[in-house]
């Protein structure tokens, strides 16, 4: 993986440098049979020279796992803004997003070590699917911080 495509995959999922490292270490604890414990400075350095060799394979496997991760989600809160039966939401129905990891932990516990801006990605799609399909716009509404 060249030190473009690590940038621009990354960039495409929405995570900064360090989201992305935490997702990254969260999904592969283990590389080469050694702790993960990489940071932001890490991937901000591999966007310039490139990721070890034994990075890369786990890399992709980061990237595919994210992509799964807000292609499930946003079709799960598709289905539940979407009343059923052909019928349009309400106009100005809300969707849940969150301004930082604590909050979105502390929301949703299952999703721990998962960063928040996934979550929001999959709000955002969601609600275009929403748009697209209905004419109805569905607004993101942050959830208060809780710090």
């Amino acid at each position: 993986m060249t030190p473009i495509e690590l940038a621009t995959r990354r960039r495409v999922t929405g995570l900064s440098s360090g989201e992305f490292a935490k997702l990254f270490v969260t999904l592969e604890r283990k590389v080469d049979g050694e702790s993960a414990h990489w940071d932001a400075s890490d991937v901000e350095s591999w966007e310039i020279v490139g990721p070890p060799v034994t990075a890369e394979e786990h890399l992709n496997e980061t990237f595919a796992a994210a992509n799964e991760f807000v292609a499930t989600l946003a079709r799960r809160l598709y289905r539940t803004v979407m009343p059923g039966g052909g019928v349009a939401p309400e106009e100005g129905t809300a969707i849940t997003a969150f301004p930082d990891d604590l909050t979105f932990w502390s929301a949703q516990p299952d999703f721990g070590g998962i960063p928040h801006a996934l979550w929001n990605i999959a709000a955002l799609q969601a609600a275009e699917w929403i748009r697209k399909e209905t004419g109805v716009v569905c607004e993101l509404h942050a959830r208060e911080p809780l710090v």
